[in-house]
């Protein structure tokens, strides 16, 4: 089988080409930078097309090329870096997520996942849970973008056929992020802790906050794309992540009880307290996507975190 990754050199993206890799199947990664360190350990094992999602061109080229079954959509422009340069996010965004649902459509028989996000919840949300249901108000335009993506995959999937499903991701954590946004302290207090550096996180320590470790985000994609068709019905699915949904004050804890030397602090910042503050007292409710096609986080807090040091000690290419 061929599978064409979107953002494939990201954190996400590199992980679930290692994981196809494994299973034996032809994988093309598409990305605006091609990153070789990570992609070690894979590089003569996968076909790499250098391209922007916002090129119409360069996307029909990549779909024609590698001919996928499977076109996992991972590229985009995060939350601060798209408030910051609205046209590009966009570009990549919203005309990238076009350009690869119409790539689909023209050349047939792709399906496709597409990555959304939890950001997409905002303003004027009723009750204490969220589902695959909740009214979507962002307040970033990285969300913003995520929602059109969302309604443009099902307008695909209802008129032209195109088998689009999409999952909702809580915030990533991981190694060697690099792209600030509104959730990225849960991945750099790890790392710092790790690499003996110290960290202030930029939320106060009761904010709680969503949380997927990366080799579990990567996981949730391949067994949605597994899934039959028919047992797809809520097309859109949030994931919960990590229950209980830690509070930053119970993620340093956690981080000190595996690193007791790690030097970690709390200087709160506006926009992110702003962000995280409209979302507590939430719950998130992922019962579709564990009905539908059986999905189930593995890491627990502290299992996240100890397989983040292992992973980053062992690999410190893929990472830095």
């Amino acid at each position: 089988m061929s599978v064409l990754i979107t953002g494939g050199c990201g954190l996400i993206g590199s992980t679930l080409a290692r994981m196809l890799v494994d299973r034996g199947e032809q994988v093309w990664v598409f990305d605006r930078q091609i990153s070789s360190s990570r992609l070690s350990g894979i590089e003569g094992r996968v076909k790499t097309i250098r391209g922007d999602l916002g090129n119409f061109s360069h996307v029909l080229e990549a779909v024609k090329d590698s001919a996928p079954t499977v076109i996992f959509h991972l590229g985009a422009m995060l939350s601060i870096p798209a408030n910051a340069d609205p046209p590009g996010a966009f570009s990549t965004n919203v005309d990238g997520t076009f350009h690869v649902l119409e790539a689909a459509r023209l050349f047939g028989s792709a399906r496709v996942v597409f990555t959304s996000t939890t950001a997409t919840y905002g303003l004027d949300i009723t009750g204490k849970v969220i589902d695959d249901c909740t009214l979507q108000r962002p307040t970033t335009l990285y969300g913003t973008t995520k929602v059109f993506g969302e309604l443009l995959g099902r307008f695909y999937r209802t008129r032209y056929g195109v088998d689009f499903r999409a999952v909702r991701f809580p915030s990533i954590v991981g190694p060697g992020a690099t792209v600030e946004h509104v959730s990225i302290y849960n991945s750099w207090a790890v790392e710092k802790a790790v690499l003996g550096e110290p960290y202030d996180i930029f939320v106060e320590p009761n904010i709680k906050c969503p949380v997927l470790y990366f080799k579990d985000a990567a996981r949730s994609l391949l067994v949605l794309a597994a899934a039959q068709k028919e047992t797809v019905q809520a097309v859109c699915y949030t994931l919960a992540g990590i229950d209980p949904m830690p509070s930053a004050g119970e993620l340093a804890a956690a981080i000190n009880e595996r690193f007791p030397q790690a030097a970690l602090g709390f200087s709160p910042k506006a926009f992110p307290m702003e962000y995280h503050s409209k979302l507590q007292g939430l719950t998130f409710d992922d019962r579709s996507a564990r009905r539908e096609w059986g999905w189930k986080p593995e890491y627990t807090l502290k299992s996240m975190i100890a397989d983040f040091a292992t992973e980053f000690t062992a690999h410190p290419e893929r990472y830095r």
